[in-house]
């Protein structure tokens, strides 16, 4: 794939690692307020594992786990396919996380890679979902 644009977001969020680790590496996305459900064919943390992401504007995207490390607090997923075309053919997206030594919260940073046919409106509306996303984490630790 040919990397035409990339969007990068992060944020703080405030509880450590671990825990927001453990939300991430499960892959069902139950603390996204955008997301309905989840499912996998297989064993959630297997890499090449397929899991059908439900959003809740009906929407459907099947994405591929690619990489996954516990030492180093990262998972890979790319699109495999999607009920509703995409204006884009192919995206990468990484989540890692950081451990801040100060006050021991995590730093979350969620990066797209998106082919060469990526739109303005697509790269736009990643960039204000993860912003969401990262808001919706922050509070599903708390609680």
């Amino acid at each position: 794939m040919t990397i035409s644009a990339r969007v990068h977001e992060s944020a703080v969020v405030p509880a450590p690692v671990s825990t927001v680790w453990k939300k991430i590496r499960a892959m069902d996305f139950k603390w996204w307020s955008l997301v309905a459900a989840t499912s996998c064919e297989s064993s959630v943390d297997q890499v090449g594992s397929i899991h059908v992401i439900s959003y809740k504007d009906g929407s459907k995207w099947t994405v591929k786990l690619s990489e996954l490390s516990d030492t180093d607090t990262f998972l890979t997923y790319e699109l495999v396919s999607s009920e509703e075309p995409l204006q884009v053919t192919s995206a990468i997206h990484t989540i890692r996380l950081r451990r801040i030594t100060a006050d021991n919260t995590t730093l979350v940073e969620w990066t797209s890679d998106y082919s060469a046919d990526v739109t303005s409106a697509v790269t736009e509306d990643s960039r204000h979902k993860k912003l969401e996303a990262f808001a919706d984490l922050s509070k599903s630790v708390k609680a």
